[in-house]
């Protein structure tokens, strides 16, 4: 075994014992920093301009970096009005799997994705960025330490005139440990989304001299940056709030931290250099129209479709598409073929896409008058559009409406060879107007069976509310998905269901009524929940906490109202109200 190879095999030991030791995320990171110290320092430097961000009290104050909705104005009367932030608070988050593969994509140039390798994250509240729920396993950092090795051979094996090379080695003549210090400081400041300590960096010259002693400078220098990707500074967002104490305010993020949240919520991957030189001077915390300037670029780059790619994925259950070619029964539906699902999921991602590069009212996700189809799905819809590529059109004078009339949706809430109106209400409710109902009891029988020839899905359920434990949470569910019933099980408009007229009527909690999907539709993007909702998730993706307490969701809420009554309701300003929010430019801190 190689010098390089030896030591790396003592981290990789001296690190998992550690790990397995370790329960909690923020007593990891420091587990994991002392056993890498050897290679990237034991401080975990903030460097720069120290944090001005404002509203760091507990209340949100009135000014407004986002350029978006005046936070200071509450119910439109134009008194400042406070708002007062939760308790929760965010632990150390590791780089989930598509976050590693973008941000080695960005830091190296590569295009392999090693994080494929790792364990699938599970979701929490729909998200796998809640940084409590992404732990380290001896087999994770076993991967990372593959995918770490993976990564500089492919590096060192480019020519020197390739730009990827070109990048990392921004010192080619002269004195080698004088070079390798340039080359490690530059990269390290990457690849740590902060200056580097100079204790840091010493720690990483002190390993190529021990490398090198049994080697060669290239194998000394690659093993520095091999231990770069180890470090828990390259692994983990670090944030210095964590671990300071039990019960204080919360603490400003300073600029580094702010720009490695914007980045990942934003982009999923690391600071560009824009956004890094924002950061070094400091302005990104210090000047509002500078953080707004820098939301305003962000999003208007083709980096920030990932918001497509992973909130929206998430939130909106795209996912769940995936699995729909081995389930649909097609002697039920002899026309669903497996183009069907994967244009769907295509539709509700560039629909979502088009909502924030068109900066489009916060509501038309739900009562759109228009979609994207080929001529596949628009054959589906009864619509004209040509070819495999996904156009704009018209839904006008259609039953449609929306992402509750578009097939990713109904044909993911569905059962293989029947409609579901209970998963459709349900879903509505979890994931549109964050109105969660309780499990089910443990003795119902979960399976949607449709009644003898004549007979609809309605009249099956409302026998089904009959029953004292199913009434109360059915009368919520019910209802929404009942609206939805002139489409089938694969998304196709319906007017008949099991040889009888389709009913699809209904009244609205708080008594207004509907009669069908885009009545419905209207109903729920006027509902003070749905915008209270799109907060609560973008402030979980974003924040990489959850908000689910009610403290916290009457803090979403709190955002959304005073949003809505400045009349700024679009896609952008939304998304920099959130990410201009105390929540999400602060950190409370937690015991030691």
């Amino acid at each position: 075994m190689t010098g390089h190879a030896s030591h790396l095999g003592s981290i990789k030991l001296t690190v998992v014992a550690r790990i397995a030791a370790e329960s909690r995320t923020r007593t990891l990171f420091a587990g994991v920093a002392m056993a890498l110290g050897a290679l990237a320092g034991t401080g975990c430097a903030s460097g720069g301009p120290a944090a001005t961000a404002t509203g760091g009290t507990g209340s949100e104050t009135t000014n407004n970096p986002s350029g978006g909705p005046g936070l200071g104005t509450g119910g439109g009367s134009g008194e400042s009005a406070a708002l007062t932030l939760d308790t929760g608070r965010t632990v150390i988050r590791r780089l989930n799997r598509t976050e590693y593969n973008l941000t080695v994509r960005d830091l190296l140039g590569t295009s392999t994705t090693p994080g494929d390798s790792l364990p699938v994250e599970s979701a929490t509240d729909f998200f796998d960025t809640v940084g409590e729920f992404l732990s380290m396993s001896p087999l994770q950092f076993e991967t990372l330490e593959t995918a770490a090795s993976a990564l500089t051979d492919e590096l060192f094996a480019l020519p020197a005139t390739d730009p990827k090379r070109a990048k990392v080695f921004v010192c080619t003549a002269g004195d080698e440990a004088t070079c390798a210090r340039q080359i490690l400081t530059a990269f390290a400041r990457r690849a740590f989304r902060r200056p580097a300590a100079t204790a840091e960096i010493d720690s990483l010259m002190a390993l190529i001299d021990k490398v090198r002693a049994g080697g060669t400078y290239d194998d000394g220098l690659k093993a520095a940056i091999t231990a770069v990707l180890l470090s828990p500074h390259f692994l983990y967002k670090e944030e210095t709030s964590v671990g300071v104490a039990e019960n204080a305010p919360p603490k400003p993020l300073n600029a580094f931290e702010l720009a490695t949240r914007l980045s990942y919520f934003l982009w999923s991957t690391m600071p560009d250099d824009a956004l890094s030189a924002s950061a070094d001077t400091g302005k990104l915390v210090s000047a509002p129209a500078e953080l707004a300037a820098q939301l305003e670029r962000m999003l208007a780059d083709p980096k920030s479709e990932t918001l497509s790619s992973n909130f929206a994925r998430q939130w909106l259950a795209l996912s769940r598409m995936d699995a729909v070619n081995v389930n649909v029964d097609t002697t039920v539906y002899p026309s669903y073929d497996p183009e069907l699902p994967a244009a769907a999921q295509e539709e509700t991602a560039t629909f979502f896409s088009h909502l924030i590069s068109e900066n489009l009212p916060l509501h038309t996700l739900i009562d759109a008058d228009f979609t994207y189809a080929n001529a596949r799905l628009a054959k589906h819809y009864g619509l004209t559009a040509a070819g495999n590529s996904l156009m704009r059109v018209s839904l006008a004078g259609t039953p449609r409406a929306g992402l509750l009339t578009q097939t990713s949706f109904l044909m993911g809430n569905s059962h293989p060879d029947v409609s579901s109106p209970v998963q459709r209400g349900n879903w509505i409710l979890q994931r549109i107007l964050c109105a969660a109902t309780p499990p089910p009891p443990n003795n119902v029988d979960l399976s949607f069976k449709p009644g003898a020839t004549g007979v609809t899905a309605r009249a099956v359920l409302e026998s089904h509310r009959m029953d004292p434990a199913c009434g109360a949470c059915h009368n919520l569910i019910d209802p929404l998905g009942l609206g939805l019933e002139n489409f089938d099980g694969i998304g196709a408009y319906r007017t008949m269901d099991n040889g009888a007229p389709v009913d699809a009527s209904g009244t609205y909690p708080g008594g207004a009524t509907f009669a069908g999907a885009t009545e419905l539709s209207r109903l729920i993007a006027q509902d003070s929940r749905y915008s209270t909702c799109v907060t609560k998730n973008l402030l979980t993706y974003g924040a990489g906490r959850l908000f689910s307490s009610p403290e916290s969701m009457t803090y979403a809420d709190a955002l959304a109202q005073r949003a809505m009554a400045a009349g700024s309701g679009t896609w952008r300003s939304w998304i920099s109200m959130v990410a201009s929010s105390e929540a999400f430019r602060t950190n409370r801190p937690d015991s030691p």
